[in-house]
Parts: C-alpha cells; sequence; structure tokens
C-alpha cells in the first residue's frame, strides 16, 4: 500500500504543476514569436507584447507560492532544495519570456523601417534557433516532472545548437552591415534579436543546473 503524501509533498506537486503551466506559456509564447518572425505580422507581434505582463504575473504567484509553503512546511535539506529550485526557475522563465517581448518589439520596428532583404535571408536560421529553444524548454520541463537527469542535461547540451547557429548569423549580418550603403535597419535589429534568442538558450540551460541541483545537491556547469 502506498505511503500517503505529506503535505509538504503535496504542496511541492502543486508547484510542479504551476511550473508546468508557466513552461506551457512561455513555450506558446516562443510559437507565436516564430510566426511573427515568419509573417512579420504586427498584430501577432503586438499580441505577444501584451501577453508578457501575463506571464510575469504567473511568475509572481508562484514564487509567492514557494515562499509560503517554506514559512509554513519549514522544509530542510534535499526538500528545501526543491523549493528553492522553484523560485529561481519561475525567475528564468520570466527572463525567457521577456525576450519575446524585445524581439517582437523588433519586429514591429523592422516591418515600419521596410528594411528587409538582409532580413528576409536569414529569418530561417533565426526561426531555427527559436525552434531549439522551444525543444529545450519542453525537456527540461519534462525532466524536472519525471525527474529525468538525463533528459534535462539533454537539454542544456543543444544551446550549444543555439550559439553555433547564433554565431553564423552574427557574422554575416556584422558583414551586410560594413559592405552595404544604406538602410540597414533590419539588419541591425536583427543582431539584436539573434542575440535575445541566444540568451534565451542560455537561460533555459540555467533552469537545467538550478534543477539538476535540486535534485543531485551538487552543482554543474553546463554552459
Amino acid at each position: 500500500m502506498a505511503r500517503a503524501k505529506s503535505k509538504l509533498d503535496q504542496n511541492y506537486d502543486h508547484l510542479l504543476k504551476l511550473v508546468e503551466g508557466l513552461s506551457n506559456q512561455v513555450v506558446g509564447i516562443y510559437q507565436s514569436t516564430v510566426e511573427a518572425l515568419k509573417t512579420l505580422d504586427l498584430e501577432i507581434a503586438l499580441n505577444i507584447i501584451r501577453h508578457d505582463q501575463e506571464i510575469d504575473d504567473m511568475c509572481e504567484d508562484l514564487t509567492e507560492e514557494a515562499m509560503v509553503t517554506i514559512v509554513r512546511q519549514q522544509p530542510v535539506a534535499t526538500d528545501l532544495r526543491k523549493i528553492l529550485m522553484i523560485m529561481k526557475v519561475a525567475h528564468e522563465y520570466e527572463r525567457i519570456a521577456d525576450y519575446t517581448k524585445n524581439i517582437a518589439e523588433y519586429i514591429v520596428l523592422i516591418k515600419e523601417k521596410e528594411s528587409l532583404e538582409h532580413y528576409n535571408k536569414n529569418v530561417d536560421k533565426l526561426v531555427e534557433m527559436i525552434q531549439i529553444v522551444i525543444k529545450m524548454l519542453e525537456s527540461v520541463i519534462t525532466g524536472l516532472i519525471t525527474e529525468n537527469k538525463a533528459l534535462i542535461k539533454e537539454a542544456a547540451d543543444m544551446d550549444s545548437e543555439v550559439d553555433a547557429i547564433y554565431e553564423e548569423l552574427l557574422a554575416s549580418f556584422i558583414q551586410h552591415i560594413q559592405v552595404v550603403d544604406g538602410k540597414v535597419f533590419g539588419t541591425a535589429y536583427a543582431i539584436l534579436i539573434n542575440k535575445y534568442i541566444e540568451r534565451a538558450g542560455d537561460h533555459v540551460t540555467n533552469i537545467a543546473e538550478e534543477v539538476l541541483f535540486a535534485l543531485k545537491g551538487r552543482r554543474y556547469n553546463l554552459n
């Protein structure tokens, strides 16, 4: 007969559900960002910007619930590490979501400036980077929920793919700016979009590190 879960275990399971819901929201907004990059659709971009506050509120609520659990249940050792991990992970998700707002703002500017030639040549690579970030997000949340350490490590390992595309695109954008005389707004904004996507991958790696620390009790440098 299975042992009944303690109140602390129940609270942690509830926090995991909240983290899973937050992850789903972030994945959804990154999927919308893919469409915005492909189409330069202003309505999609503006919806992304508006949605950012909702995700911020979810992160704040999750953090508050985790703090309440610590105060009321006074967890120690592994239990405390797990609750603190939830708080740190919520902050990382907030930062990851923030980048979609930044990207959406630059999409609006790119469309307004109508400087699209080099942007259009490279948008598929930007989309590829985001799709890898989405895979990272999906893998790391599954690894957290199931405590699958190998899957968490796999999520972090994918960041090297993001970094490789980032470096390739950055070199292309810089070369274009150096040789083209005239409108380069699209290329300049694409450089910033490129960086935001690269940073999103870094933050997913941070999540992987925090989860592994909570589960195994030792720090891992996965960057």
